[in-house]
């Protein structure tokens, strides 16, 4: 279920000044041995070989990504590497140690489509009305959290935190 809570805008120059909006709250980080375990308790490899395949294919994407390479995962969607650039003049004024900033990584969730509802064409006929729904967001629940501490508030409490699985 996903977790959000209710803010307050407090920004005086926005139009929505003083009203309220949901903002996703984060209650906790998972790393690739959680996720190793999880998948082990789902399957019937050892958490040792998943925790293998998981880290080889981190090195394949780093591989491929520097290859310019686009790397699509089915079902989450596609990387690829992208550039900060400053501006020259001309292009051969252009210098790569000069002017290339930084890199980041892309990212373009994967898509499925899902029923949204009913519209009437030009002809009073009803038709099934279709949306492009990011895969990993669908089906998303909400709940909403009224005393929510973040991960970062939790370092500066003296009480422990807990790690799923753990």
């Amino acid at each position: 279920m996903t977790s959000y809570k209710m803010v307050q805008n407090t920004s005086t120059s926005s139009l929505n000044y003083g009203q309220y909006y949901a903002k996703a709250v984060h209650t906790g980080t998972v790393d690739l041995d959680y996720i190793a375990e999880r998948i082990q308790r789902n399957c019937s490899m050892k958490k040792s070989d998943v925790m293998g395949v998981l880290t080889e294919f981190l090195d394949v994407f780093k591989d491929e990504i520097q290859n310019s390479h686009v790397v699509k995962v089915d079902g989450l969607g596609s990387f690829k590497i992208g550039l900060k650039s400053a501006y020259s003049k001309t292009a051969k004024e252009f210098n790569v140690a000069k002017h290339v900033l930084g890199y980041r990584i892309n990212f373009r969730p994967a898509y499925v489509m899902q029923k949204t509802g009913l519209v009437t064409d030009a002809l009073g006929k009803q038709k099934v009305k279709y949306s492009a729904i990011s895969a990993i967001t669908s089906g998303i629940t909400l709940r909403e959290i009224n005393d929510y501490q973040s991960p970062e508030d939790e370092k500066k409490s003296p009480e422990p935190s807990v790690t799923p699985g753990a």
